[in-house]
């Protein structure tokens, strides 16, 4: 009667244990209440950035992955808390009717609002030439039909300040015209650049190069890397440019050759609302 007894504690102590052993919950709107929490954002991006620099993460764990979706991956199944993402990655990609649809963005947490742009190689004569189409593509409405696809609509912006298109010595736009094509450093995420059901590439950012392209008669070839590497494969010439939802920063526009703005965005935090 004893062993059964003390067998019969043993359990009961053990429920106990199991059930104040489930994932803890964190506060994600202060330092305090993110303390231990695993924080996840992509390597080389701007959400890193914010994860390693912002006091708000100071007293969470820092992981570094290799895409923004599969930053989104390991919230969802619990291997991290929180990621740090583009807020036009949020849009359309968590939530009802996505395959995430248990993560959310955290309100009322939102990081550096900020400017996306395409970019080139130090001192390419290709930016104004990008520039022209853009804004040729935004006069006749076709901007704002490809963003509305998207549900982009209102992040779109192009300002009309920058310089008239002129070739120079040594051109890069010469390089690329000669070439036939203009070769796109992407990373895959929607809705900037992914593939659909069909394993066909699609998504803003593709959508909006295809027609710049054909604006200025090259063909758009849309090449994969690793985002850290981006500016290596820049200068390497194994891309022209980089066209994906790329942040303009002041080392970016020390490095590279950038176009006027095309599309606001902001860093924001993801949760998974079923832990």
């Amino acid at each position: 009667m004893k062993k059964c007894l003390s067998l019969a504690i043993i359990a009961i102590l053990c429920i106990g244990c199991f059930a104040g052993c489930g994932k803890k919950e964190y506060d994600f709107t202060n330092t305090d209440g993110l303390k231990g929490a695993t924080i996840v954002a992509e390597k080389g991006s701007a959400g890193e950035s914010v994860a390693t620099k912002n006091a708000l993460f100071s007293k969470a764990k820092y992981t570094a992955v290799d895409t923004q979706a599969k930053a989104l991956m390991e919230v969802s199944s619990g291997t991290a808390d929180a990621a740090i993402v583009d807020y036009v990655m949020s849009i359309g990609s968590i939530g009802e009717g996505t395959d995430y649809k248990d993560l959310a963005v955290v309100n009322g947490v939102e990081f550096n609002p900020e400017e996306y742009g395409i970019a080139f190689r130090k001192g390419s004569d290709a930016t104004n030439f990008i520039n022209q189409a853009l804004m040729q593509l935004k006069e006749d409405g076709t901007l704002q039909e490809i963003a509305s696809k998207y549900k982009l609509q209102d992040l779109i912006q192009v300002k009309d300040s920058f310089d008239e298109p002129q070739i120079t010595e040594d051109s890069d736009w010469e390089y690329i015209k000669n070439k036939g094509k203009l070769i796109i450093g992407i990373t895959y995420f929607a809705p900037m650049n992914y593939m659909d059901d069909n394993n066909n590439l699609i998504g803003f950012d593709t959508e909006l190069a295809q027609a710049v392209c054909a604006k200025l008669g090259v063909e758009p070839v849309f090449q994969e890397i690793i985002w850290e590497a981006k500016e290596t494969e820049l200068a390497a010439k194994n891309i022209d440019c980089i066209w994906n939802g790329m942040t303009i920063d002041d080392e970016k526009k020390e490095n590279m050759s950038l176009t006027i703005p095309y599309m606001e965005n902001k860093q924001v935090l993801v949760k998974n609302t079923s832990k």
